[in-house]
């Protein structure tokens, strides 16, 4: 679905007139997005590969990424690098000097500006930002609509806990695979 659809959708959801789509644009816009935001940093988690150079002290800039969380780095072999991030954010720090390194990170998605955006998020979810619109507009009225502003929060929850972060179920580590089972053995 596109940003206008799930706007639609919401309108049609909270039984407004489709024809005062404008009235409510932008208001639903912002919703949508902060949905949005909600859904990729909480539950989506989107990940990304960058293939970064080293400097001689393992430094690495990453500012240009819009990076929430690094998950691992590796070396050209393949093999786990020690990794930290410096205080600012703006370089990654690691053991491997003057070589490439490939990061493997969470990363954040631009917000929808344009009516024909769509979202980064699987399309099962779609529908839930115009849940989350629906949660949001209820939520600032009285105590009737705040009341009904539990169902579609409700709603929005219940479709975010049924998503699974990218990545998840993989293997990405190889660590213990096997319990040794032969008494005679002594690590």
């Amino acid at each position: 679905m596109t940003l206008a659809q799930i706007i639609l959708r919401a309108i049609h959801l909270l039984d407004e007139d489709p024809e005062d789509v404008e009235e409510f644009h932008d208001l639903f816009m912002a919703y949508a997005n902060e949905g949005y935001r909600i859904a990729v940093t909480q539950y989506v988690k989107p990940r990304r590969s960058y293939v970064l150079r080293t400097d001689s002290q393992g430094r690495a800039p990453i500012a240009f990424a819009d990076i929430t969380h690094m998950v691992c780095v590796k070396n050209a072999q393949g093999r786990d690098v020690w990794f930290d991030i410096d205080a600012d954010g703006e370089q990654l720090i690691t053991a491997e000097r003057d070589g490439e390194v490939t990061a493997l990170c969470e990363t954040a998605c631009p917000d929808m500006e344009r009516d024909d955006d769509v979202p980064r998020i699987p399309p099962s979810l779609h529908a839930a930002l115009a849940d989350y619109i629906c949660y949001r507009y209820l939520s600032s009225g009285n105590l009737a609509r705040q009341s009904r502003a539990q169902v579609w929060s409700a709603n929005f929850y219940r479709a975010m806990q049924a998503a699974r972060p990218q990545g998840f179920g993989s293997v990405t580590r190889l660590r213990n695979l096997y319990a040794v089972t032969d008494a005679r053995y002594r690590g």
